[in-house]
């Protein structure tokens, strides 16, 4: 097995060195566009899920605003109706709180 061989040169090696960059530089390309792809999706769904909290929080603060109305609007009328009785309430309401308070103190 009488073969010759070539001796191995330089520019052999520079376009060895040259495939294996270019190939690198691929994977590297290809692995950051996966990465970019993914962080992508992630930052749309989280846009969305913060979209979708805030019209949620929205809705919520609509209803007890007007929740409120109608507890303020039915409270109205009670004392309309019966203002010896409203009076009798707020008067029996504040000495509970005063007792608790001086309960604790």
């Amino acid at each position: 097995m009488n073969t010759a061989s070539k001796p191995f040169s330089s520019s052999q090696y520079g376009a060895s060195k040259t495939a294996q960059s270019d190939t690198l530089s691929e994977t590297a390309r290809s692995a950051y566009d996966s990465v970019s792809s993914s962080v992508g999706d992630a930052v749309d769904r989280g846009q969305a899920a913060v979209s979708q909290a805030g019209a949620k929080a929205s809705e919520m603060a609509e209803l007890a605003t007007q929740q409120m109305k109608s507890l303020t609007s039915e409270l109205e009328d009670m004392a309309r109706r019966n203002p010896l009785g409203m009076l009798a309430g707020a008067l029996m309401t504040g000495v509970l709180i005063g007792l608790f308070a001086r309960g604790r103190g």
